[in-house]
């Protein structure tokens, strides 16, 4: 990958953010991003750019040690009070997470699993709080959403998606059948988001089975259920890769997992493999050595996968969520198929990575992106996607639509 065909290779500021995304820096690490710190003219714009990619409250610490030659004591005290103002906001997120196990899992006895946010945040960082945490998510079993809803509504807990909501148990059991997530807003404001599932498609992550195997973080005196450390690793991969990693935290939630001793490589990769996620993980680890580098664009993954994710996040870290839509529409076929079988076939409902601009779902593109017609041979024993809905992307296989050719 040469230098001019990275769209950060001339933001210097971008560069920096990446270097400090990471819980510790080692003494190369160091050395860059103080060589990174002398070409900043606009410290106010450093601090927007990290407030924007939550990542602040890390870039301030690391800046505070590290104390470049050009900042001033006044611009790092405005960093100071711009930290402490989130993490004001996260402990408040905290807050209201510990309400919901205390009032509503608890109590009604329900198989629940906090997953990502600040569960992530309170397992992994060794100060929670410099993870920025904007709401809650909880996975609930499908059987137990109607009673919790009930619940909630009665504590006080406000409907924002969707909304109205009504209060009635034939109204939620009708809602619990056809909205897999419902948004509450907590008494303290925080927004709280109840899932049946983790990921839209049940071929990926079965809910019964994840809650079977959930873990108990312990914070004297609750007990937190949260994801397993292999299981998370997994889903975070899939899940940040979805969106291309525009932002900069999840780098860190990545090498936040990896340092900390629950931490087993060959036990995720174990759980990759039970997912079909196993190139999903792989591209996701050589993405993250490839941003523990000076110069990202510059280093050279070993997989096909791998050099695609590098290629397309760092087009959506330079451009953020709007680029990372972007990519998403130009390349929908991110994820590799399962080892040993063909590439999963898609419907092409825009322009993809070969130029294809059809909207009908006579093209295909494999995970190679080259767009074929249908009926070309190259994709059997598939056929054509009965279930095309006019939408980004649908997937098709034998018996169902899958996500492993996700993004």
């Amino acid at each position: 990958m040469t230098t001019n065909a990275s769209p950060i290779a001339n933001d210097r500021v971008l560069q920096l953010l990446i270097m400090l995304s990471r819980i510790e820096l080692s003494d190369e690490q160091k050395e860059q991003a103080l060589s990174l710190c002398r070409d900043v003219t606009d410290w106010a714009g450093v601090a927007l750019r990290a407030r924007q990619n939550l990542i602040l409250p890390l870039v301030y610490r690391h800046l505070r040690q590290l104390q470049p030659a050009g900042l001033e004591a006044r611009e790092l005290e405005q960093m100071r009070i711009a930290v402490m103002t989130i993490q004001q906001r996260s402990m408040l997120v905290m807050s209201a997470q510990q309400a919901v196990l205390k009032d509503l899992i608890e109590p009604l006895g329900i198989p629940a699993m906090f997953f990502k946010g600040p569960s992530l945040a309170m397992r992994y960082y060794d100060e929670p709080a410099i993870r920025i945490s904007r709401d809650i998510d909880v996975l609930v079993p499908h059987n137990a959403m109607v009673r919790l809803l009930e619940t909630a509504l009665q504590l006080g807990y406000v409907p924002y998606d969707p909304q109205p909501l009504q209060a009635d148990p034939s109204s939620l059991a009708f809602l619990a059948r056809t909205q897999k997530v419902i948004t509450l807003i907590s008494p303290l404001g925080v927004g709280i988001e109840f899932h049946q599932r983790i990921v839209r498609y049940a071929s990926v992550y079965d809910t019964e089975d994840l809650l079977t195997r959930r873990d108990a973080l312990q914070l004297d005196p609750l007990s937190y259920p949260v994801m397993p450390t292999d299981e998370l690793f997994v889903y975070i991969c899939l899940h940040h890769t979805k969106h291309f990693w525009s932002h900069l935290h999840w780098l860190v939630d990545l090498d936040a997992i990896q340092r900390h001793p629950d931490f087993c490589l060959e036990s995720v990769r174990r759980c990759a493999e039970r997912h079909d996620l196993v190139a999903t993980v792989e591209a996701s680890l050589e993405l993250y050595r490839a941003m523990s580098q000076p110069c990202p664009w510059e280093y050279e993954p070993i997989s096909a996968q791998g050099r695609e994710l590098l290629t397309s996040s760092l087009a959506a870290m330079a451009g953020g969520s709007r680029s990372s839509t972007r990519c998403r529409r130009r390349w929908p076929h991110r994820i590799s198929p399962l080892p040993g079988r063909p590439p999963l076939p898609i419907c092409c409902a825009g322009s993809c990575s070969a130029g294809c601009a059809s909207s009908a779902p006579a093209t295909w593109i494999t995970t190679t992106g080259h767009c074929l017609p249908t009926g070309s041979g190259c994709i059997a024993p598939f056929g054509p996607c009965a279930n095309f809905s006019g939408v980004t992307h649908c997937f098709a296989t034998p018996s169902h639509h899958d996500p492993r050719a996700l993004p």
